[in-house]
């Protein structure tokens, strides 16, 4: 008597395979978490390779203007999209990749969200957005003493974590640019234990 070959279980054949829908919004997610985390990246750096370095210049009065009317102006909707966006969508990405815990991109994407949400929107939330208030404070026509004094409060932490956040962030964009090179479900074995 000839002996069948075993009958694939269609139904387990399916779970191998990540489904269209579920595919589509990880690398949504994932392209959008990239994209937004890129640009916020570009702005932090910008700051410490060239609109830092151009104010150290700068005289007093001239410094706490200028630096005023940038984190005036910098409240468009334009920023807010990114640098709300990024936490936004690196939190949607990690969710979207959260059936997948063992993939090797879950683990970056997971990575890239400490280091943006906690190096570079927490950092900002919570220090340089303090620091622009106190500056913002001070007068146009305040005495040269009381420019000096509130530079002086401002600018060195200022550019320090500035600097932080840039890195943390560069290093999230980095994270979230290997993750989108990463094959999806790489480090799965069948059956969804990992290698």
């Amino acid at each position: 008597m000839e002996e069948k070959p075993p009958e694939k279980n269609p139904a387990s054949s399916r779970t191998l395979r990540p489904t269209t829908l579920g595919s589509a919004v990880r690398a949504l997610t994932l392209a959008l978490a990239t994209l937004t985390t890129g640009l916020i990246a570009g702005v932090f750096y910008a700051y410490a390779v060239s609109v830092n370095l151009g104010l150290a210049a700068q005289p007093d009065a001239s410094y706490v203007s200028t630096m005023n009317a940038i984190n005036e102006r910098i409240q468009n909707p334009l920023f807010f999209a990114s640098f709300f966006g990024a936490a936004l969508f690196l939190l949607a990405a990690l969710a979207a990749h959260f059936p997948q815990p063992q993939s090797g991109r879950f683990w970056l994407v997971a990575l890239a969200c400490v280091l943006y949400i906690g190096g570079g929107f927490l950092l900002t939330v919570l220090v340089n957005v303090p620091l622009n208030e106190e500056l913002a404070r001070i007068a146009s026509d305040a005495s040269p003493d009381e420019l000096a004094r509130a530079r002086a409060a401002y600018e060195d932490p200022w550019s320090f974590w500035n600097g932080v956040r840039a890195v943390s962030s560069v290093l999230a964009f980095a994270t979230l640019v290997g993750a989108c090179l990463v094959r999806e479900g790489f480090g799965r074995r069948p059956g969804g234990r990992s290698r």
